[in-house]
Formats: structure tokens, C-alpha cells, sequence
């Protein structure tokens, strides 16, 4: 499956090199809906990337709780750390909240549009809205997948449940390659990344 969608975007990158907006209007301003269109799907991507690094902050936690439950059992350290963890899902609540905006404003975005048109040269613009809804639908599963995390993690002091909780919080099992896969087809027809850039 991996290997399929992975040359189905290799191909895709081949066929945007050739007839990519960017090189078609280089040095050319993007302006009225199109501009909105691609301002939104950078927004996508720069929320997606604040949740990584958010993530990356939330094992870095949970491998703390999980070490002081082994020391010390129930502690104030580790009703500070839990603190700390529940904040960081709050940040990622936040970002799917944003998601859900964008989401919201490109469906309006076609809906508002007479004729269903291409915007830029392979995607319509109802791909965009189908996308942004595929991408917020994820993150919100993902969200309470680690608020369950979160609500446990303390809880449990068997190491199996430790592993489960940073393996369920680590794997982000909501989030597939497809996804990844879905923005990066956005980010080059939009322009917001060159085929040339990884």
C-alpha cells in the first residue's frame, strides 16, 4: 500500500514539475481566491508542524512520568509533569480546533464557487475542502486518542500499560502516510513547495 501511494506521488510530483502553477507564473502574484486557497493550505501545514513538535515535547513527558511512577509512585513531581502533559494536549486541542476552521472556510470556499473549477492547474478546488475534512478528521481522532493517554498514564503500574501508553502516544495511530501524502500534493500544487524540496 506504501509503495503504491508512493509511486502514485512520484508521479504526481513528475506531472506538477511540468505544469505547477508556480513555474507557470513565477514572479507572478497569486491574488483572490486562489490566494486564499493556497494562504489556507499553508496555515494546514504550519498547524501540522507545531503539532509535531508538540508531540515530540508530550513523549518527552510521558517517558518522565512513566520513570518517576517507577521511583516514587505518586509524587508532586509527577502531578507537574501529568500538568505539563495535559497542557500540551490542550495546545494539540487548539490545533484541531484550527483545522477544523480552515476545514470550514475551504468547503465555504467551493461552496460559494459557481462552477466547479481548478484553481491551479491538477486540483480542484473541492480536493482542497476534501482534504482539509480528511486532515481535521485524523487530528481530532488523534486528540483524544492522547487525551485517553493522558487521562491513564498515571494510573496504571504495570510496565506493559507504560509501553502501550507511549507506544499509542509515539505511533499516532490515526495519522497514516496517506495524510502526509494528501499535504504534500496541496503544498506543490499551491506552489508552497517545490518539487525539488523534501
Amino acid at each position: 500500500m506504501r509503495r503504491c501511494i508512493i509511486i502514485i506521488f512520484i508521479y504526481y510530483k513528475s506531472l506538477i514539475t511540468e505544469l505547477s502553477p508556480s513555474k507557470l507564473s513565477q514572479g507572478k502574484n497569486i491574488t483572490g481566491i486562489a490566494r486564499h486557497v493556497r494562504d489556507l493550505t499553508a496555515d494546514i501545514h504550519a498547524n501540522i508542524q507545531q503539532w509535531n513538535g508538540l508531540n515530540l515535547q508530550g513523549i518527552d513527558y510521558l517517558k518522565l512520568i512513566i520513570h518517576e511512577k517507577q521511583d516514587k509512585g505518586y509524587s508532586e513531581n509527577l502531578q507537574d509533569l501529568c500538568d505539563k502533559l495535559e497542557n500540551i494536549c490542550n495546545n494539540l486541542d487548539d490545533i484541531v480546533k484550527k483545522l477544523d476552521e480552515i476545514k470550514h472556510q475551504l468547503k465555504t470556499i467551493t461552496a460559494l464557487q459557481e462552477t466547479p473549477t481548478k484553481l491551479f492547474m491538477n486540483v480542484s478546488t473541492s480536493t482542497f475542502g476534501e482534504t482539509a475534512e480528511t486532515i481535521y478528521e485524523a487530528y481530532c481522532e488523534e486528540a483524544k486518542i492522547k487525551r485517553k493517554v493522558l487521562e491513564n498514564v498515571a494510573h496504571h503500574h504495570t510496565e506493559s500499560m507504560d509501553i502501550f501508553h507511549l507506544a499509542a502516544w509515539t505511533h499516532q495511530p490515526s495519522i497514516s502516510d496517506r495524510l502526509t501524502t494528501l499535504l504534500e500534493v496541496l503544498l506543490l500544487e499551491t506552489g508552497l513547495r517545490s518539487c525539488g524540496s523534501e
